[in-house]
């Protein structure tokens, strides 16, 4: 499972990752004699100024050389098969000595070996804070490798970068997602509004179809009153000119037209005149033949009236 920190380096550049620590040449000095002489320890003393930690890199002269063979089946732990022969061949089991393997030709590995005592005299008297000592020009594992502690301030700021810009890249989100929740509750809010909003229109669009719809009923009831009381202000002219003798059986206004029917006793022409003589009478003649009622001998008429113009509905 890839962990936090290999996550942002594969996520951050690297000179972001090592910002405020830029990266540092190592300080590396070349011994080809032991024990240490004076010109090489005024150049390790000029290389460690300041605390820097110097990297000693030993001569390989310096090293007895030897081939030992090493199987395929034995390279898994080249170390241990190469430390138990040089013990099987060393005087003493190499008690004192120090070595150090390399790949060699075939199924041999080259060792280098040091007494260990020229590695503790070089450690004790190079006067400055030593980083690595490795074999110069071979690739082999350090003699003497202090990383650990001369390496940890670059260590743990190059822990702590990936760190802090995380935090702060984190933090950028977080403000941002910040401000996007913000947006959305105000879009939201917005849209609620305008919901609202919405449904008040609603409402009084209703409101003011339903206020339309009563005030049309109100002016058609008072049309139709208008109506009916100018019937019946019709009606009372008709028959206080016509007389006792005249029956009206219908009385019906369209526009500007008053349509009469009924009997009477006498004359058609007498009602005709009564008629016409009203003063909003503008013309008015029989529709169809007059007839007799039937046993009575009473004479059954139609009159249209034709209205004048300001008395017209």
């Amino acid at each position: 499972m890839i962990g936090l920190r290999e996550r942002l380096e594969g996520a951050l550049p690297d000179w972001l990752i090592r910002a405020g620590l830029p990266p540092r040449a190592v300080r590396r000095v070349r011994v080809a004699a032991l024990p240490l002489e004076p010109a090489a320890r005024a150049v390790l003393a000029s290389a460690g100024q300041g605390g820097a930690a110097v990297e000693v890199a030993l001569a390989p002269e310096l090293f007895l050389k030897r081939a030992v063979p090493l199987p395929a089946a034995a390279r898994r732990d080249a170390a241990g098969a190469v430390a138990l022969q040089m013990r099987q061949s060393m005087p003493g089991q190499a008690e004192g000595l120090i070595w150090r393997h390399a790949e060699g030709t075939g199924e041999t590995v080259e060792v280098y070996v040091l007494k260990e005592a020229r590695l503790t005299e070089l450690l004790r008297e190079a006067g400055v804070r030593l980083r690595r000592v490795v074999i110069d020009g071979v690739a082999t594992a350090p003699l003497h490798d202090a990383r650990g502690e001369t390496d940890r301030a670059e260590r743990f700021w190059n822990w702590a970068m990936p760190m802090l810009a995380g935090l702060v890249l984190l933090a950028v989100l977080g403000g941002q997602a910040v401000r996007l929740w913000q947006a959305d509750q105000a879009v939201a809010a917005g849209e609620a509004r305008l919901a609202a909003l919405r449904d008040e229109a609603a409402a009084a669009r209703a409101t003011a179809e339903a206020r339309d719809a009563e005030g049309a009923a109100r002016q058609a009831d008072a049309l139709r009153m208008a109506r009916d009381g100018r019937r019946m202000a019709l009606l009372a002219d008709v028959t206080g000119a016509l007389g006792d003798e005249v029956w009206l059986t219908s009385l019906m206004v369209q526009g500007d037209v008053l349509r009469l029917g009924g009997f009477v006793a006498g004359d058609v022409a007498q009602v005709l005149a009564a008629v016409k003589a009203l003063p909003w009478v503008a013309a008015a003649d029989l529709d169809g033949a007059v007839g007799l009622g039937e046993g009575t001998g009473e004479r059954r008429f139609q009159v249209i009236v034709t209205l004048r113009a300001e008395d017209g509905t």
